[in-house]
């Protein structure tokens, strides 16, 4: 007998650093902004992974979506994703964690989001939820009945999509990347910093039994080959320039633009 469809609740949850940035675009969503979605932010963590457990302690919604503080959400996604997650809860309703764009066992960029560090919409779009091995952190819906908790032992702000997912895997359960636009209003990233390079370590010990593993930003290896690459290849890139500055320019411009919400 096929599993009745759940209507999940959701709150949304940011570790936050840039009130500015925060103010400008994911307080800026419609669904923020108007009241729909309740935003909860968490400050001067050392880690991702501990404010998130924070949030996983003291919310009760069914479905907790982590945001970057960076990220815009055009109208109309709070139904969207609860419509999607209702219709993926037929097939899977033991699903850990869903994102917007992610890469699956073979290695292979699925959904798609706008990224304004590169200017251009990145990854090919998905007509439904997929499964994949890896998300980006930009926007993560973690159901909070799947038991699955952040590694409070995973530095900074980085990778840790990547070993959720694979807590999950290997308790059997199944993540999916699902056709949500978002815009990721960000500045460019032109080094992989000293709290990416501990994350990377940190996973390369946690994970080596299962090695290498899919990810965006960097695969990871037993050898600190990739990383190095990725490193130069950053920073060769920006010409070994510093970071630009965070973008002003109002995010809900873009996601007219690309038809994501009606132009006002």
């Amino acid at each position: 007998m096929p599993a009745k469809p759940i209507a999940y609740s959701m709150i949304l949850a940011s570790a936050v650093n840039n009130t500015g940035v925060l103010e400008n675009c994911l307080q800026r969503s419609p669904d923020v902004a108007e009241g729909r979605l309740a935003l909860r932010t968490y400050r001067d963590y050392r880690s991702a992974s501990l404010a998130y457990n924070v949030a996983l302690d003291e919310l009760t919604e069914d479905v907790i979506a982590f945001a970057h503080q960076d990220v815009y959400l055009p109208a109309g996604s709070l139904t969207r994703i609860q419509n999607l997650l209702t219709e993926l809860s037929v097939c899977d309703p033991d699903w850990v964690v869903c994102g917007v764009i992610g890469m699956n066992a073979a290695g292979a960029t699925l959904g798609q989001t706008w990224c304004t560090a590169n200017g251009r919409l990145l990854g090919p779009p998905v007509d439904t939820a997929v499964e994949i091995m890896t998300l980006d952190e930009t926007l993560l819906l973690l159901r909070r009945a799947s038991g699955v908790r952040f590694d409070a032992g995973l530095p900074s702000f980085h990778l840790y999509a990547a070993d959720i997912i694979q807590t999950g895997i290997a308790r059997g359960q199944k993540s999916y990347v699902l056709p949500v636009p978002i815009v990721h209003h960000s500045r460019a990233v032109v080094n992989l910093d000293a709290g990416y390079r501990a994350a990377y370590r940190h996973m390369q010990r946690k994970w080596r039994a299962v090695l290498p593993l899919h990810n965006l930003c960097c695969e990871i290896h037993h050898s600190d080959f990739y990383l190095i690459k990725e490193y130069l290849r950053h920073r060769w890139r920006h010409g070994f320039g510093p970071r630009p500055p965070e973008p002003k320019d109002n995010p809900a411009l873009i996601a007219r633009r690309l038809g994501w919400e009606p132009r006002a």
